[in-house]
């Protein structure tokens, strides 16, 4: 079962889609914290599709939201903040990403309009999911 604030579940996680809530990559990771969770964390193909499907059927969904593969430790690592900074085990870059413009964009978000993955700078801000584990 999933805590009340986390509407949605898949496998052995359960999200919560922050789509009224806006924040730059560390306030988001902070909010997620505060509720027991951390920002979400995509291990395969299935699960970018299951939360691709959930988002564009949202209309409420903004056109980004942050994904925790954040922290950059060098030019084409991804490490996972919050989840013991271990290596991205997946990820859906669109085209020409990451490409690092104007060199500090350290986070990642997922972009509604193409569907993917893009590096973003870290103090921009977005709608973001949030992810713990189903008890």
């Amino acid at each position: 079962t999933c805590p009340p604030q986390f509407e949605v579940s898949f496998r052995t996680s359960c999200y919560s889609f922050n789509m009224t809530l806006k924040g730059n990559f560390y306030q988001a990771e902070a909010h997620c914290e505060s509720m027991g969770a951390r920002l979400v964390a995509v291990d395969d193909e299935e699960e970018h599709t299951f939360i691709r499907q959930y988002i564009m059927a949202d209309e409420a969904c903004s056109a980004t939201s942050w994904f925790t593969a954040a922290t950059k430790a060098s030019e084409g690592t991804w490490l996972l903040s919050g989840w013991g900074d271990i290596p991205a085990p997946f990820t859906a870059w669109a085209p020409g990403e990451p490409n690092n413009i104007g060199g500090n964009q350290d986070c990642v978000r997922y972009y509604k309009a193409t569907k993917l993955f893009d590096d973003i700078q870290c103090s921009d801000s977005f709608n973001f999911i949030c992810e713990t584990e189903a008890t």
